[in-house]
């Protein structure tokens, strides 16, 4: 028996973390790409209206946090619930893992970013700050898409039929 607590908080961080994980396939297989193509300084130029935005500030870090604290709130309400699902065991504690491990690989990625405004025009400079962004945002990407699909495992088996939830 499962508590209609865990399987709320799950359901919440998967949505959370489907729009996170999505995001991160976006801009590491569509984006990464065309900023090769188009340069360092055009990259600089976006991520200065983007990610360092106040939108960027704050949606961001939301995503992150919330979707950690949800899944991490999730594993403690699984372990204390007493009778649970075995099939849903693995995979609460893998996305609360990994959402934790995203977020300090995001201690590594995120002063990357911040360097950014500051960096000018300096094409060596920006460069190196897009390959060491682009190395931990790859990192940090693994986790966030890993931590999504096993918050989906979770729910999965935990509304399985004969699954009953509690109160």
């Amino acid at each position: 028996m499962t508590s209609l607590r865990t399987r709320n908080l799950i359901a919440v961080a998967t949505l959370i973390g489907g729009l996170l994980a999505g995001e991160t396939i976006q801009r590491g297989v569509i984006d990464a790409s065309a900023w090769r193509h188009v340069g360092v300084l055009c990259w600089a130029e976006y991520s200065r209206h983007a990610d360092l935005s106040r939108n960027g500030f704050i949606v961001y870090p939301f995503e992150a946090f919330s979707g950690m604290t949800l899944s991490v709130g999730a594993a403690i309400s699984f372990r204390l619930s007493g009778k649970v699902p075995r099939s849903a065991t693995f995979p609460i504690y893998a996305a609360a893992l990994c959402t934790v491990g995203g977020l300090l690989i995001t201690l590594k990625a995120a002063p990357i970013m911040l360097s950014v405004r500051h960096l000018g025009n300096d094409t060596v400079s920006l460069q190196h700050a897009f390959d060491a962004f682009g190395f931990w945002s790859r990192i940090r990407g693994v986790f966030q898409v890993v931590a999504y699909f096993a918050n989906l495992c979770s729910l999965v088996a935990l509304v399985k039929p004969g699954n009953q939830v509690s109160q």
